[in-house]
Protein backbone atom coordinates (compact mmCIF):
# COMPACT_ATOMS: atom_id res chain seq x y z
CA UNK A 1 0.00 0.00 0.00
CA UNK A 2 1.22 3.52 -0.73
CA UNK A 3 1.06 6.16 2.12
CA UNK A 4 -0.39 9.50 2.14
CA UNK A 5 2.47 11.10 0.19
CA UNK A 6 1.45 14.89 -1.94
CA UNK A 7 2.45 14.15 -5.32
CA UNK A 8 0.95 17.62 -6.45
CA UNK A 9 -0.43 21.20 -5.22
CA UNK A 10 -3.60 20.75 -3.42
CA UNK A 11 -6.93 22.39 -4.91
CA UNK A 12 -7.50 25.82 -3.11
CA UNK A 13 -11.26 24.40 -1.96
CA UNK A 14 -11.96 21.60 -1.04
CA UNK A 15 -14.86 20.45 -0.29
CA UNK A 16 -16.07 17.69 2.73
CA UNK A 17 -19.07 15.65 4.15
CA UNK A 18 -18.27 14.36 7.63
CA UNK A 19 -20.63 11.62 9.06
CA UNK A 20 -21.12 9.41 12.21
CA UNK A 21 -23.55 7.25 13.40
CA UNK A 22 -25.83 8.00 16.59
CA UNK A 23 -28.09 5.65 18.56
CA UNK A 24 -29.74 5.78 22.45
CA UNK A 25 -26.62 4.70 23.98
CA UNK A 26 -24.91 8.33 22.25
CA UNK A 27 -23.87 10.31 25.02
CA UNK A 28 -25.89 13.73 25.37
CA UNK A 29 -23.15 15.91 25.06
CA UNK A 30 -21.38 13.71 22.55
CA UNK A 31 -20.66 16.79 20.14
CA UNK A 32 -18.97 18.79 22.22
CA UNK A 33 -15.76 18.37 20.08
CA UNK A 34 -15.46 20.32 16.84
CA UNK A 35 -15.16 17.65 14.78
CA UNK A 36 -18.13 15.84 16.28
CA UNK A 37 -20.29 19.23 15.65
CA UNK A 38 -19.16 19.29 11.90
CA UNK A 39 -20.58 15.42 11.30
CA UNK A 40 -23.70 14.48 9.55
CA UNK A 41 -25.51 13.24 12.67
CA UNK A 42 -27.20 9.77 11.41
CA UNK A 43 -29.94 8.22 13.81
CA UNK A 44 -32.32 5.25 14.19
CA UNK A 45 -35.66 5.83 12.45
CA UNK A 46 -37.36 6.07 16.44
CA UNK A 47 -34.58 7.91 18.01
CA UNK A 48 -35.32 10.03 20.95
CA UNK A 49 -32.30 11.95 21.13
CA UNK A 50 -31.40 15.37 20.70
CA UNK A 51 -29.07 16.45 17.63
CA UNK A 52 -29.79 13.89 15.04
CA UNK A 53 -29.16 15.40 11.58
CA UNK A 54 -30.65 12.67 9.44
CA UNK A 55 -33.34 9.61 10.29
CA UNK A 56 -32.59 6.56 8.33
CA UNK A 57 -35.26 4.39 7.34
CA UNK A 58 -34.78 1.63 9.79
CA UNK A 59 -33.87 0.84 13.17
CA UNK A 60 -30.46 -1.09 14.49
CA UNK A 61 -28.38 -2.55 16.62
CA UNK A 62 -24.79 -3.73 16.98
CA UNK A 63 -25.50 -6.62 14.46
CA UNK A 64 -27.08 -4.47 11.78
CA UNK A 65 -24.60 -1.89 11.58
CA UNK A 66 -23.75 -3.16 8.12
CA UNK A 67 -27.42 -2.39 7.14
CA UNK A 68 -27.15 1.39 8.76
CA UNK A 69 -24.20 2.09 6.76
CA UNK A 70 -25.70 0.93 3.36
CA UNK A 71 -28.57 3.14 4.63
CA UNK A 72 -26.51 6.00 5.06
CA UNK A 73 -24.55 5.76 1.84
CA UNK A 74 -28.15 5.72 0.06
CA UNK A 75 -29.27 9.10 1.20
CA UNK A 76 -25.75 9.89 0.51
CA UNK A 77 -26.22 8.89 -3.33
CA UNK A 78 -29.50 10.71 -3.48
CA UNK A 79 -28.36 14.02 -2.49
CA UNK A 80 -28.23 16.54 -5.53
CA UNK A 81 -24.70 17.80 -4.95
CA UNK A 82 -21.71 16.16 -4.06
CA UNK A 83 -18.63 16.93 -1.82
CA UNK A 84 -15.27 15.89 -2.57
CA UNK A 85 -14.37 14.35 0.32
CA UNK A 86 -16.64 11.78 2.72
CA UNK A 87 -14.98 11.00 5.91
CA UNK A 88 -16.51 8.61 8.12
CA UNK A 89 -15.54 9.00 12.28
CA UNK A 90 -16.24 6.58 15.13
CA UNK A 91 -18.50 8.81 17.34
CA UNK A 92 -15.65 7.75 19.94
CA UNK A 93 -13.07 9.63 17.72
CA UNK A 94 -11.32 13.00 19.42
CA UNK A 95 -9.36 15.16 17.06
CA UNK A 96 -9.25 18.70 16.54
CA UNK A 97 -10.73 19.62 13.00
CA UNK A 98 -7.20 21.44 11.71
CA UNK A 99 -5.98 17.92 11.98
CA UNK A 100 -8.73 16.43 9.68
CA UNK A 101 -8.58 19.64 7.06
CA UNK A 102 -4.56 18.67 6.82
CA UNK A 103 -5.47 15.36 5.83
CA UNK A 104 -7.93 16.57 3.43
CA UNK A 105 -5.46 18.85 1.59
CA UNK A 106 -2.78 15.87 2.04
CA UNK A 107 -5.02 13.34 0.20
CA UNK A 108 -6.53 16.28 -2.03
CA UNK A 109 -2.42 16.20 -3.48
CA UNK A 110 -2.37 12.18 -4.02
CA UNK A 111 -4.37 9.88 -6.66
CA UNK A 112 -5.74 7.88 -3.40
CA UNK A 113 -8.97 7.24 -3.29
CA UNK A 114 -9.52 6.03 0.42
CA UNK A 115 -7.25 6.45 2.98
CA UNK A 116 -7.34 5.34 6.61
CA UNK A 117 -6.01 2.66 8.62
CA UNK A 118 -6.39 -0.42 5.74
CA UNK A 119 -6.28 -3.88 6.13
CA UNK A 120 -6.56 -6.60 3.41
CA UNK A 121 -8.79 -10.13 3.98
CA UNK A 122 -11.79 -11.18 3.19
CA UNK A 123 -10.58 -10.87 -0.15
CA UNK A 124 -10.62 -6.91 -0.90
CA UNK A 125 -9.37 -3.79 1.42
CA UNK A 126 -11.13 -2.28 3.51
CA UNK A 127 -10.47 0.81 5.94
CA UNK A 128 -10.64 0.53 10.09
CA UNK A 129 -13.51 2.17 11.22
CA UNK A 130 -12.14 5.31 14.03
CA UNK A 131 -11.24 7.65 10.95
CA UNK A 132 -11.39 6.60 6.86
CA UNK A 133 -11.40 9.39 4.08
CA UNK A 134 -12.67 8.82 0.83
CA UNK A 135 -13.21 10.79 -2.41
CA UNK A 136 -16.19 11.35 -4.63
CA UNK A 137 -15.54 9.18 -7.25
CA UNK A 138 -15.80 6.60 -4.44
CA UNK A 139 -18.96 7.06 -3.13
CA UNK A 140 -20.01 6.99 -7.20
CA UNK A 141 -18.95 3.85 -7.70
CA UNK A 142 -20.79 2.42 -4.74
CA UNK A 143 -23.96 4.30 -5.81
CA UNK A 144 -23.53 2.45 -9.20
CA UNK A 145 -24.20 -0.91 -7.00
CA UNK A 146 -27.63 0.06 -4.94
CA UNK A 147 -29.83 -1.64 -4.36
CA UNK A 148 -27.17 -3.64 -2.76
CA UNK A 149 -27.92 -7.09 -2.82
CA UNK A 150 -25.01 -8.86 -1.54
CA UNK A 151 -24.70 -10.97 1.71
CA UNK A 152 -23.62 -8.01 4.62
CA UNK A 153 -20.52 -8.38 6.93
CA UNK A 154 -20.94 -8.57 10.37
CA UNK A 155 -19.03 -5.37 10.45
CA UNK A 156 -19.48 -2.35 8.57
CA UNK A 157 -16.14 -1.17 7.56
CA UNK A 158 -15.80 -4.44 5.57
CA UNK A 159 -18.98 -4.03 4.71
CA UNK A 160 -17.31 -0.71 3.08
CA UNK A 161 -14.60 -2.54 1.39
CA UNK A 162 -16.95 -5.31 -0.14
CA UNK A 163 -19.09 -2.16 -1.83
CA UNK A 164 -15.44 -0.70 -2.81
CA UNK A 165 -14.48 -4.19 -3.87
CA UNK A 166 -11.05 -3.66 -4.94
CA UNK A 167 -7.39 -4.67 -4.01
CA UNK A 168 -6.02 -2.05 -6.05
CA UNK A 169 -3.40 -0.97 -3.88
CA UNK A 170 -3.12 2.17 -5.71
CA UNK A 171 -7.01 3.16 -4.73
CA UNK A 172 -5.81 2.56 -0.82
CA UNK A 173 -3.60 4.58 1.24
CA UNK A 174 -2.25 4.10 4.90
CA UNK A 175 -3.13 6.96 6.77
CA UNK A 176 -0.78 8.15 9.44
CA UNK A 177 -2.61 8.63 12.51
CA UNK A 178 -2.42 11.99 13.58
CA UNK A 179 -0.20 13.50 16.39
CA UNK A 180 -3.51 15.17 17.90
CA UNK A 181 -5.92 12.20 17.96
CA UNK A 182 -7.24 10.11 20.48
CA UNK A 183 -9.71 7.42 20.63
CA UNK A 184 -12.11 7.34 23.97
CA UNK A 185 -9.93 9.01 26.34
CA UNK A 186 -7.94 12.31 26.15
CA UNK A 187 -6.14 14.15 29.44
CA UNK A 188 -3.99 17.26 29.42
CA UNK A 189 -2.97 19.41 32.42
CA UNK A 190 -6.78 20.77 32.95
CA UNK A 191 -9.18 18.26 31.68
CA UNK A 192 -9.42 14.78 31.39
CA UNK A 193 -12.10 12.42 29.57
CA UNK A 194 -12.84 9.01 29.89
CA UNK A 195 -15.99 6.95 28.20
CA UNK A 196 -18.07 5.54 30.68
CA UNK A 197 -18.82 2.25 28.25
CA UNK A 198 -15.65 1.24 26.78
CA UNK A 199 -17.27 -0.46 24.32
CA UNK A 200 -18.10 0.76 20.67
CA UNK A 201 -21.04 2.91 20.48
CA UNK A 202 -22.00 4.51 17.06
Amino acid sequence: LYSLTPVRDAPKEITSTVFTFRDDRSGKFFDVFALQKRATKYCDKDSTIDGCDVKLPNNYNVDTLSAKLVDALELMCKEPVKTDFYVKIDDGLIMPDSMLEDALRVMAATDCQVAGGIAKNYGVYWPLGQIYIFKRTILERICARFPVTMDLSASEDITFGKLVNSTDQSVFCNMETPKNHWYRRYKDRRVRIDYLNNKAMR
